[in-house]
């Protein structure tokens, strides 16, 4: 499972929406809970057990600033497995959705960024940004890796170097731009070709 953590204002007017919401939805819950009664079934596909395991995947720390730092438990991945039509059949819903795709590098652009090639059906290659240097420093053309990261909707430079803090070169990413991208935040390159 993935963990991300994002940052939020525990000031000003977003804040007291979110902290009403939070309480609204508190209160909701319990007496959703408490009409249980004693049951703890599955009658409508959701057991009390399922409900409190959801409770246990959120916790929050509240800095010095007044910033409230949320670790969300991802869940499952929007899909494991290789870069090949059964991903691209599904890939716009799968935007904004952790993955982690298998399949052999195809061009090496800098040492953050690199395509992999699909499986030879005419899938086009697809934009894998942000590996760490040392990672990307060591893949190669042609060889296997798994890349876990989030599946983005459309590379746009100025957004992506801000976001990554990197400093792309423009000439390199011209035939990316607008295209659905990975942001990777890891890169397996230990990976045998079909043992994915």
């Amino acid at each position: 499972m993935t963990t991300r953590t994002r940052t939020l204002s525990a000031t000003g007017p977003r804040a007291l929406t979110r902290g009403l919401v939070a309480a609204g939805g508190a209160a909701v819950l319990t007496l959703g809970l408490g009409a249980c009664g004693t049951t703890a079934g599955d009658e409508d596909g959701v057991s009390v057990e399922d409900v409190n395991e959801a409770e246990s995947d959120v916790e929050a720390e509240v800095d010095e600033d007044g910033n409230t730092d949320v670790d969300v438990d991802q869940g499952p991945l929007g899909f494991e497995g290789a870069y090949d039509s059964a991903f691209t059949d599904q890939q716009d819903d799968l935007i904004g959705q952790d993955v982690t795709v298998s399949a052999a590098v195809n061009t090496i652009l800098d040492d953050t960024s690199f395509t992999i090639a699909g499986d030879g059906s005419g899938i086009e290659p697809l934009l894998v940004v942000g590996a760490d240097s040392e990672t990307a420093s060591m893949v190669e053309a042609d060889q296997e890796v798994d890349v876990s990261g989030t599946v983005m909707e459309a590379f746009v430079l100025t957004e992506v170097e801000e976001e990554l803090g990197l400093d792309l070169d423009d000439e390199l990413y011209l035939e990316w731009e607008g295209q659905t991208y990975i942001s990777a935040n890891a890169v397996d390159i230990g990976v045998e070709e079909g043992t994915s």
